[in-house]
């Protein structure tokens, strides 16, 4: 063999001797993981069950290994990691995987309201609940807080919870009575009659609390005359010739009020006496004085304006208006208007009686 010839076939066997190197290597190792992803690196179990399952990879120069197919990782847990090797001819290799956390669990959940119920156990004004929670595992990472505004509803849904660090979710409903609508009066009337002053109205609903006052025309002083349920009362007690303001409200059962109706009662019997101002009289009122003693008869007279529309000569302490009748050949009728009547006392036979004043009053007819 030439040198040249030698020097050559050395140097393929360095290059044979190379490449054999830089192909011999140590075994690969890769992994995945079969879970459901959560939030701030958790898994929220997987598809089945709370475990989470670790597949390994060897490359297949691997000659010997501990890695198993898969390797299921049980939850809940704070945080684990698997490990496994593999090895050829060249050397051994291992292989960590991150840190697994496993929470399946959703965090307990529980409402807490912002204040008691406003009445009879209804809200009637907006509410605000807050939720708290706890998480044996990942820990809470927030609740929620809502405000209820509507609408009414005896059994108002209002609707949070609390998630956890992994992404759990609990949803803790709560049910309240809300009711923020004032009830509504409507046909609040008043007649007045012999038995009394009849009041009258319809609420927004039947159940509605009704509640009555009154005070006499021109004073202060109120007192409460009905408070329950219905849709009409008789006031017994007013006084006759006495004029009242009645006020009415409602109130529903969440303890919403309605505004404040005023209505003036009419006068059904029409006193002889001086007021501080001029009653409202009924449509047909009865004109009543005191008891004279000695008289026979009375003489009664009732002027609209400066007209005399009519007079009589009762023997009794009282008379009855008409709507309408005929007097002095003329017919009259109680119109609207501003009236005056005086009553005198007749003593003796009426063609030559003494009369002796014994009052007089207004009163005003009014446009209904």
């Amino acid at each position: 063999m030439t040198r040249s010839t030698a020097a050559a076939a050395l140097g393929l066997a360095l290059v044979l001797l190379f490449a054999t190197s830089a192909a011999a290597s140590t075994p690969t190792i890769s992994y995945s993981i079969d879970g459901i992803s959560g939030t701030n690196g958790w898994y929220r179990g997987s598809t089945h069950g709370d475990d989470v399952v670790v597949h390994w990879s060897v490359s297949l120069d691997a000659t010997a290994t501990n890695c198993l197919a898969a390797v299921a990782v049980p939850g809940p847990t704070a945080g684990k990691r698997l490990s496994c090797w593999a090895q050829n001819s060249d050397g051994r290799v291992s292989a960590v995987t991150r840190l697994i956390k496993i929470d399946a669990t959703p965090p307990t959940a529980t409402a807490h309201v912002s204040r008691r119920p406003d009445f009879h156990g209804w809200y009637n004004r907006p509410v605000t609940v807050r939720w708290s929670g706890t998480d044996a595992t990942s820990g809470v990472a927030s609740c929620t807080t809502a405000t209820y505004r509507g609408p009414d509803s005896s059994g108002a849904t209002v609707s949070g919870g609390c998630v956890d660090r992994a992404g759990n979710r609990t949803s803790t409903p709560i049910h309240v009575a809300y009711d923020a609508t004032p009830p509504t009066l409507r046909k609040v009337a008043e007649q007045s009659t012999v038995a009394g002053d009849v009041l009258s109205w319809e609420s927004s609903s039947a159940s509605d609390r009704i509640v009555v006052r009154r005070a006499v025309r021109g004073r202060k002083r109120h007192s409460t005359v009905f408070d329950g349920i219905g849709s009409g009362f008789t006031d017994t007690k007013a006084h006759p010739g006495t004029q009242y303001v009645y006020s009415v409200r409602s109130f529903d059962q969440a303890g919403n009020t309605s505004r404040s109706v005023p209505v003036i009662g009419q006068v059904r019997i029409l006193a002889l006496r001086k007021t501080r101002y001029q009653p409202i009289a009924a449509a047909d009122p009865i004109l009543r004085w005191r008891r004279i003693s000695g008289a026979g008869y009375y003489n009664v007279q009732l002027f609209r304006g400066s007209r005399r529309i009519y007079s009589t000569w009762p023997a009794k302490r009282q008379i009855g208006l008409q709507t309408t009748w005929t007097w002095s050949g003329h017919q009259f009728s109680l119109s609207p208007g501003r009236y005056r009547w005086y009553v005198w006392a007749g003593f003796g036979a009426r063609r030559s009686a003494q009369y002796h004043i014994v009052g007089s009053a207004h009163f005003v007819v009014r446009t209904n």
